[in-house]
């Protein structure tokens, strides 16, 4: 094997190693915990236990000065990071423990829910672009969870995620 080649194969696993070791799922979020940090066999979030906090938010957010389309799509952001951040962590559970089945799950959802926060990050208070987001995020986790749902015999593990997006989408929606 000639020099560059090696040199490329050495370049290739450096960066390969690099881009895991900055993967989300690999670092633990700054700051508190989320509030819903779902454990594996985490139930789905009901929109009774999650509204009334997003709400609180919401105001608080508007006390501060957002327009309430702003604050809206602030909490919705927050909303998603934070399930976001719930499969990381179960993601990081499950390598931990050697469930492989489970990660490989976990890291579906997060390739399913990638992308989500920018376009609200970039739109702050524009509730069409929000809603057009998360509605992307829930078809893909839900036509992920299906290709899921026939390689293994547990229940839907994206469920949970999608079930999630619907909410915060729904609280776009209220006024």
């Amino acid at each position: 094997m000639s020099a560059e080649p090696m040199a490329r194969n050495d370049r290739n696993d450096s960066a390969r190693r690099a881009s895991m070791a900055a993967h989300p799922s690999n670092h633990m979020p700054k700051g508190p915990a989320p509030l819903h940090s779902p454990g594996p066999h985490a139930r789905e979030p009901r929109e009774d236990d999650v509204v009334p906090r997003w709400e609180r938010l919401r105001l608080v957010l508007v006390q501060q000065g957002l327009t309430d389309e702003e604050a809206r799509t602030e909490v919705v952001r927050i909303g998603a990071l934070e399930v976001w951040d719930g499969f990381a962590s179960e993601l990081r559970e499950h390598r931990r423990a050697g469930r492989q089945d489970e990660a490989n799950a976990a890291a579906v959802g997060l390739r399913s829910m990638q992308g989500a926060t920018l376009p609200i990050l970039r739109h702050p208070g524009d509730v069409v672009v929000a809603r057009s987001a998360l509605n992307r995020a829930r078809h893909r986790l839900r036509h992920n969870g299906v290709l899921l749902g026939r390689l293994q015999d547990r229940p839907d593990p994206l469920r949970r995620a999608e079930r999630a997006f619907g909410i915060l989408e729904a609280f776009l929606g209220l006024a």
